[in-house]
């Protein structure tokens, strides 16, 4: 099933998976899949902002909710980080 969420400057990651989880559903997250690769978002990222950055690229990107705990141990920083390394070696 997909779910259209409204997205504004302020919407966080968070934000989007509160607004697609079901009442008293445990544990959920987003994850964004471009590519073949697919990497947990950091709950206060700005979606927007994020969405931005993908600039032409952005119909190649797909998020899911994804309906188990994160698996990612790693902090936001380093999750972007890897994630803007990944991007740019890809072009």
């Amino acid at each position: 099933m997909l779910t259209e969420v409204p997205v504004t400057p302020a919407t966080r990651v968070i934000d989007v998976v509160e607004y697609c989880k079901e009442a008293g559903e445990g544990e959920c997250h987003l994850a964004e899949v471009w590519n073949g690769h697919e990497r947990v978002l950091p709950q206060e990222i700005l979606l927007l902002d994020l969405l931005q950055q993908w600039g032409g690229r952005r119909p190649e990107v797909s998020f899911y909710l994804r309906h188990c705990p994160s698996w990612s141990q790693g902090s936001p920083q380093l999750l972007e980080q890897s994630w803007a390394q990944e991007r740019s070696r890809e072009c």
